[in-house]
């Protein structure tokens, strides 16, 4: 018996570590982002998509998230008038932010069910080039409260993501909080 308990240590070890480690993910998300408040004045409707690696901590329904994103808007076509008659400008693919966060996002689990709706929110940092008036780059703090939900799919090992966020980056050039809210879909690998 002597012998066995090393044996049985090291394999309860190796259990406990493939545990954890099942507790990693992956989640790739894309989706429409809306422009809302001033935003919406110059900005029409973009894109984006964002690359998520999720820790989910065991016994308790937390998770944390790190999440790398790319946004991208297109101007509003905006005219002006002078003399020699009315200008057209600010069309165009103007407008991207790269948002990295941060965050913990709650679980709700419905036993029985594979639906798991969640709660969260993501802080970090976002580069973001605009060229309205010319090209302007810069790096602001952005914050992103999020409400959505997973749905596993059999054996458990892949789920659909859906969430609606709403992201808030602090222009420290212009001290104005630009929002946009993103409706976003995708997968979630287990690794």
């Amino acid at each position: 018996m002597k012998k066995l308990f090393p044996v049985i240590l090291l394999a309860a070890v190796l259990f406990n570590f493939n545990i954890t480690f099942a507790q990693m993910g992956l989640t790739l998300n894309g989706g429409i982002q809306i422009p809302v408040g001033n935003m919406s004045n110059f900005i029409n409707n973009g894109y984006g998509a964002s690359l998520s690696l999720d820790y989910k901590i065991p016994v308790v329904p937390v998770g944390l998230s790190l999440t790398v994103g790319y946004d991208n808007w297109p101007y509003k076509t905006i005219y002006s008038s002078s003399n020699s008659g009315v200008h057209e400008e600010g069309t165009g693919i103007d407008m991207y932010s790269i948002p990295i966060m941060l965050g913990p996002k709650l679980f709700i689990n419905i036993p029985g069910f594979s639906l798991e709706p969640y709660l969260g929110i993501d802080a970090g940092i976002v580069f973001s080039s605009s060229t309205f008036a010319g090209a302007t780059f810069g790096s602001d703090f952005i914050y992103s409260p999020m409400v959505g939900f997973r749905y596993s799919l059999p054996p458990g090992i892949i789920a659909i993501d859906i969430n609606v966020k709403e992201s808030n980056l602090n222009d420290s050039g212009s001290n104005q909080t630009i929002s946009w809210l993103g409706i976003n879909g995708g997968i979630s690998i287990s690794l």
